[in-house]
């Protein structure tokens, strides 16, 4: 039962995640607020929450148990949610005033205490000599302080208005890091590990900053 289950779930995984993948970069590729950056961006969003929430579940199921899974699983949901919802808070505060929706609060709790466990995880595996267990941790530390930011915009420190753009562009681009680092861990063999952990994240980088000069900076000027 459980290994049908779990059969089920890889599927949903395997199909959300490589539209996820494909219409992320046609998205980050494609001109900002255009149609198709805007078409493909919808897609790449409802694909990455079926493959994180797919994830997560395969990731807890009995003999199945995978903590890194867990991780990026975790990680992906909170970083699209957090990363959709700015571009609707910027519609909704342009419309109307008052206080977050109740499912912002909602995202943000998730993701501080998913941060929280990935941390405590982290300790536990690290001081039990497993270095493997400071991708979690790593995890959770970005993880947290993008909740930090909620917060921010929560008591009002920083705006929408100002912040938007730089939370889209950055946990947009943040999961698909994650998911582009899941899919060669998982998909490619090679002596040098460390190489498929540390690329996607350096190339990823790389085009933060270069969309946050192009799009964020030249904003504010």
């Amino acid at each position: 039962m459980m290994n049908q289950l779990f059969t089920i779930l890889l599927v949903f995984h395997i199909a959300g995640g490589g539209a996820g993948l494909i219409t992320g970069t046609i998205a980050a590729s494609a001109k900002k607020g255009g149609a198709l950056h805007r078409k493909a961006g919808v897609i790449f969003f409802w694909g990455m929450l079926l493959a994180s929430l797919s994830a997560l579940l395969m990731s807890w199921l009995p003999d199945h148990e995978n903590l890194f899974l867990f991780a990026v699983g975790g990680f992906t949901l909170y970083m699209i949610l957090s990363g959709y919802r700015i571009v609707l808070l910027k519609r909704y505060f342009k419309n109307a005033a008052g206080r977050f929706p109740v499912t912002d609060y909602l995202i943000t709790i998730f993701g501080g205490s998913f941060a929280a466990f990935l941390v405590v995880q982290s300790i536990k595996g690290l001081s039990g000599g497993n270095t493997f267990s400071i991708v979690p941790g790593v995890f959770g530390i970005i993880c947290a302080s993008y909740v930090l930011h909620d917060i921010k915009l929560f008591l009002g420190r920083t705006s929408i208005k100002v912040s938007w753009m730089y939370n889209h562009i950055v946990r947009m681009m943040g999961a698909m890091i994650a998911s582009y680092t899941a899919f060669l861990v998982v998909n490619v063999q090679i002596d040098m590990q460390w190489i498929l952990w540390l690329l996607p994240t350096v190339i990823g980088s790389i085009l933060i900053a270069f969309f946050i000069r192009k799009y964020v900076v030249s904003v504010k000027n």
